[in-house]
């Protein structure tokens, strides 16, 4: 008993310096770097995320002939200008710069970027501070309430989707449900997923923040009327139809895939694991050496009793 508690205590003797040590290290702050230079512009370094800006709508906000015909006749409202511009002052009525430029969205840049890389926001949120219908639309549905953002499906700087057609779009999250598709009636008439799953905006003029397209992705009976209002309330089509063979339904499309996300930054690790895993390694080492300490101290003290001994 007496030889585990010396073990122990030199155990302890070790293990809390240790995990005192590393507590305090993992809470230091990094030292502060010397400031670098100005940062270039951003298309120095982003020349190709700046060319596809370019030639979007973002950079065409203010300049883009439907707005400019809008706002002229609505008597150039200066509240437009908060996000046709960026850094709009309601104030003064100035701005930074005409269009929706890099700063709107990767605001506040680092003032030793490119060392540190600038803030970027994946929300959706963000993209709803202007463009406020769509996003509402989004909220209702059911790509809204996966956590699906905008940015998921759309370049936010080319203002184009993320593959070569919606179609292709679709399948890289709801693949089950696309290839079952692919056998159906509508498939072999040239329909596609936007077809019947992304309409227009309502027939409303496309201004005040509302997209080209709803972004409920709901099917409703407006749309089957497209194609279908002759077999409305016809009692042959009614009977062809029950007479059919169904076509199998395929697991729901939000079970189909998993819509990969990335985290902007990772998340704070406790100090506190750092300190408790070295300070296991602490005590287990002065466990471990307790042995040949007990046994140094022995001999030391033999050899002064010893000396003590002597004339």
């Amino acid at each position: 008993m007496r030889r585990w508690t010396f073990q122990l205590s030199v155990g302890l003797i070790f293990a809390l310096p240790l995990a005192l040590l590393t507590f305090a290290l993992a809470q230091a702050k990094p030292l502060r770097e010397a400031e670098a230079p100005p940062a270039p512009e951003c298309q120095d370094c982003h020349a190709q995320f700046q060319a596809v800006w370019a030639s979007g709508a973002h950079a065409k906000a203010l300049s883009d002939p439907v707005f400019k015909s809008a706002w002229d006749a609505q008597g150039n409202p200066r509240d437009c200008l908060t996000c046709h511009t960026t850094g709009y002052d309601p104030a003064t009525g100035m701005y930074q710069a005409e269009g929706v430029t890099c700063e709107a969205c990767h605001d506040p840049v680092s003032s030793n970027h490119p060392l540190s890389p600038a803030s970027m926001s994946r929300s959706a949120s963000l993209c709803g501070n202007c463009h406020q219908d769509t996003y509402f639309e989004w909220q209702a549905s059911k790509h809204g309430q996966s956590d699906l953002t905008c940015v998921s499906c759309h370049d936010p700087h080319a203002n184009s989707l993320r593959a070569a057609d919606a179609s292709s779009l679709c399948a890289s999250c709801h693949g089950t449900r696309v290839r079952a598709f692919a056998h159906s009636n509508h498939s072999t008439q040239g329909l596609t997923c936007t077809d019947c799953h992304i309409g227009d905006a309502n027939g409303e003029d496309v201004v005040m923040g509302k997209g080209q397209h709803s972004h409920t992705f709901e099917v409703n009976l407006g749309k089957c009327t497209k194609c279908h209002e002759h077999e409305i309330h016809n009692p042959a089509a009614a009977m062809l139809i029950a007479g059919g063979t169904p076509t199998p339904v395929p697991p729901d499309s939000m079970s189909s895939g998993h819509p990969a996300t990335v985290d902007t930054e990772p998340k704070p690790v406790s100090p506190v694991g750092f300190a408790v895993f070295t300070g296991l390694i602490g005590l287990a080492f002065g466990i471990i050496l307790a042995p040949w300490l007990e046994r140094g101290f022995h001999r030391l003290r033999k050899v002064e009793e010893r000396r003590e001994v002597r004339p």
